[in-house]
């Protein structure tokens, strides 16, 4: 039977990232993020400016137009227009919750999600942001976030919540997708244009009609995904706990396990423009690919803090979020003599 620490690592991704950072190793769900400072304040409060905020334990970022916006605990929202060479800019948002996740839509909206089941929307590519739902007396956290032109968007996260919006987000829709209810922890879309629901217990959902339906797929394990990517060529990657990591090239139809080389979760995933592959994870973990993800190599000499996940930069190099902020490998096709921290 498995002890608290072990149902949390099962039961979130999130939970599992402040683990293995040593906020907590016993509890509920609620006093771990009570003690990660992720339920330190109601949803609706502004989140307080801090010097070192770019040092605090950052999620996930996207890239709209040049610039970089990365989220993560307390309700931290951080800006940059040049990640390799200029400071990080915090703005308030009208949250203290824990962000997990962020998406860009069109040239300037952003949503952003997290704990309290908090959606954040911004209209002016990060500078100002408002509350469209939170509800703290769920007690459940929002861990993924995907969005199309239109203002067609999907949240996703623990316990199998869902919510749709159709009209940006003026309104979002409760659904129930899978009668489970296993946590979500990764939504994404393929080249194809299906969306890839992954999470706990091996879950694996396809829509190939943009979310109005899902079909449930057969899993090569019944561990969690903790992340997953569509790769340019049509293939998607799922990965998970201890270093699992699988293949798929018929839609999910079936999959091909790939040997990793690691027993560290992995948690996140990208695609460079060179058609390079990366994947990130606990204990410093950073797996990268040049033929075809036929196999991984790990990087050395990176610190063993863990790293929540990757992005890679327009102008060159790959920001890396995580348990100690955000850092840029500036030079990241030569390994990591251009490690620059912000």
């Amino acid at each position: 039977m498995l002890g608290a620490a072990g149902i949390l690592i099962e039961r979130s991704r999130i939970f599992l990232l402040l683990i293995a950072l040593g906020f907590a190793a016993h509890g509920s769900a609620l006093l771990l993020a009570q003690e990660s400072g992720g339920k330190v304040a109601p949803a609706e409060e502004l989140s307080k400016i801090e010097p070192l905020a770019a040092q605090s334990l950052l999620l996930e970022a996207v890239e709209l137009g040049g610039r970089v916006v990365a989220v993560g605990e307390r309700g931290h929202v951080l800006l940059n227009d040049d990640p390799a060479s200029t400071p990080w800019r915090q703005v308030s948002v009208p949250t203290r919750a824990m962000l997990t996740s962020v998406v860009a839509s069109g040239d300037s909206d952003l949503w952003a999600v997290g704990h309290d089941a908090v959606i954040l929307h911004s209209r002016d590519a990060g500078e100002t942001w408002e509350l469209q739902h939170a509800d703290p007396d769920l007690e459940t956290p929002l861990l993924d976030i995907w969005f199309e032109s239109g203002g067609h968007g999907l949240a996703v996260g623990a316990y199998g919540l869902v919510y749709e919006t159709f009209d940006g987000g003026e309104t979002w829709e409760q659904r129930s997708i899978d009668e489970e209810e296993p946590h979500f922890y990764a939504l994404f879309e393929t080249v194809g244009g299906d969306l890839i629901l992954a999470g706990e217990f091996g879950a694996i959902l396809r829509s190939e009609d943009r979310g109005e339906t899902w079909t449930r797929l057969e899993s090569p394990y019944n561990g969690s995904f903790f992340g997953g990517i569509g790769l340019l060529d049509g293939t998607i990657l799922l990965f998970g706990l201890r270093g699992n990591l699988f293949s798929s090239q018929d839609r999910g139809e079936s999959w091909q396990a790939i040997e990793s080389g690691v027993t560290a979760s992995l948690l996140a995933a990208a695609q460079r423009r060179n058609g390079e592959v990366v994947i990130v994870g606990l204990s410093g973990t950073l797996l990268r690919s040049n033929d075809g993800i036929q196999s991984f190599a790990l990087s050395g000499g990176l610190k063993r803090e863990a790293i929540a996940s990757v992005l890679p930069l327009s102008g060159g190099g790959l920001l890396l979020l995580g348990e100690n902020g955000v850092s840029v490998l500036a030079n990241a096709s030569a390994g990591l003599s251009g490690e620059v921290a912000n």
